[in-house]
């Protein structure tokens, strides 16, 4: 079941989703809407809607911008050093975010990423 959460940051409401229970992933796309309904066991998934898409207002960013709030949203909600499966726009923000050292993985299919994350 997906439970919708909210997160202040930098003066929006960053609109995000969780699912399951066990270690962390970070799933990005440009919303969370974009991932399947069915998601592997064993993991709590955050779907974060970025800046200017889904449920998230905001203006239009540059990759650069979103991955910001990314950082951001992993340090608010205290993830520590979650996989980042990407997707989608999720894949430029990817790039900026594993500049800085964020694990980093393709998300086009879920169980690969996973798998890649866990031998890194």
């Amino acid at each position: 079941m997906r439970r919708t959460g909210y997160l202040h940051l930098y003066g929006l409401n960053l609109v995000f989703d969780r699912v399951g229970r066990g270690p962390a992933v970070l799933l990005l796309a440009e919303e969370a809407s974009l991932w399947p309904e069915e998601l592997p066991q064993g993991y709590t998934f955050y779907l974060l809607d970025l800046p200017g898409h889904g449920r998230t207002g905001g203006p239009p960013m540059s990759p650069e911008e979103l991955a910001e709030y990314v950082a951001g949203f992993v340090v608010m909600t205290n993830l520590g050093s979650p996989p980042i499966l990407v997707r989608g726009l999720g894949e430029a923000v990817g790039e900026a975010l594993a500049e800085r050292g964020y694990a980093v993985f393709s998300g086009k299919d879920i169980g690969e990423g996973l798998r890649r994350a866990l031998f890194f």
